[in-house]
C-alpha cells in the first residue's frame, strides 16, 4: 500500500532537509507535541520504510536521527530546498544536534523568526567573513533584531572561544547584530570566560544560557546571563541601536 503523505509529513521533510539531521525527540517537539513517543516512532518508521526518510541509530540504546530519504528529496527540492543524500553522518553530530536544538527553541518561541541560518547554510549562502558563527538569527520584535549564536559543548578551549568572540567584536563592523548568544551544556566554564572577556575588554555583548533552560519553555522568556556585568536579562531586553534595521 502506498503511504499517503500528510501536510505535516511534508513540513517534516522540509525541516529535515534544512537541518540535515534531526532526532526523534526534536521532531516530536516540532510536529507531535501531544503524541506519545511510540506514536511518533511509528510514523517516522513508516516514512523511513517508504523511503521518504533515512534513519540512523548508532546502537540499540541510542536515539535515532533522521534525514531526507531518496523519495523525499524531489519533494523538498520542489520547494527550492536542497537535500543531500550522501548518507554520511557528520563527525560532529552532537554539535549539529545542539545547533538544531537552538533553532527549534527560537523558531518555536513567541516572537516570529525572520531567519535562522546555521553554519552549514552560511557557507552555502556565501558568508563573506573568515569567521563563521554556529548560527545567525534574526527575529521581529517589531523591528528586526539580529543575533549570532554559539553552541559550546566544552570540547574546545576557552581561548578559542574567546578569540572567536573578540573577532566578532572587531571584525564584523559591517554586519550589525545585538549580541552573541552562547548556549552551553555546562556553566562551570562561564565564570572564567566572563573574567577573560572583561580583562580583554571585548566590545561585544555576550549572553549565556544552558541548552536545558532554552528547551524548557519560551525561548524569549529565558533569563540569559550577561557575561560583562553578570546581570540577567532576556534577549529582547538587550538594546543596541546598531542592531536595528
Amino acid at each position: 500500500m502506498t503511504l499517503r503523505l500528510t501536510e505535516r509529513d511534508h513540513r517534516m521533510l522540509a525541516k529535515c532537509a534544512v537541518c540535515r539531521w534531526l532526532t526523534t525527540d526534536q521532531l516530536r517537539r516540532l510536529y507531535f507535541p501531544t503524541a506519545t513517543p511510540n506514536a511518533v516512532q511509528k510514523r517516522l518508521r513508516k516514512l523511513a520504510e517508504a523511503g521518504y526518510l533515512r534513519t540512523h541509530q548508532e546502537n540499540p540504546t541510542a536515539e535515532a536521527i533522521h534525514a531526507v530519504g531518496p523519495k523525499g528529496k524531489p519533494l523538498v527540492e520542489e520547494k527550492g530546498i536542497s537535500a543531500a543524500l550522501d548518507g554520511e553522518i557528520p563527525r560532529q553530530i552532537e554539535h549539529l544536534r545542539g545547533v538544531n536544538d537552538i533553532r527549534i527553541a527560537i523558531e518555536s518561541g513567541t516572537v516570529p523568526t525572520a531567519y535562522f541560518f546555521a553554519y552549514w547554510q552560511l557557507s552555502n549562502l556565501g558568508w563573506p567573513y573568515p569567521m563563521i558563527p554556529d548560527a545567525v538569527v534574526a527575529v521581529r520584535e517589531p523591528l528586526r533584531r539580529t543575533f549570532l549564536a554559539e553552541y559550546d559543548r566544552g570540547t574546545e578551549t576557552l581561548e578559542k572561544l574567546l578569540a572567536k568572540l573578540e573577532w566578532y567584536g572587531h571584525g564584523l563592523e559591517e554586519f550589525r547584530f545585538e549580541a552573541v548568544l552562547v548556549v552551553t551544556e555546562r556553566t562551570r566554564r562561564l565564570d572564567v570566560l566572563a573574567r577573560d572577556l572583561r580583562r580583554n575588554d571585548v566590545p561585544v555583548t555576550v549572553l549565556t544560557s544552558t541548552l536545558e533552560e532554552i528547551k524548557e519553555g519560551d525561548f524569549f522568556a529565558v533569563s540569559f546571563v550577561d557575561l560583562q556585568d553578570g546581570r540577567k536579562r532576556t534577549v529582547l531586553e538587550v538594546h543596541s541601536p546598531e542592531g536595528e534595521d
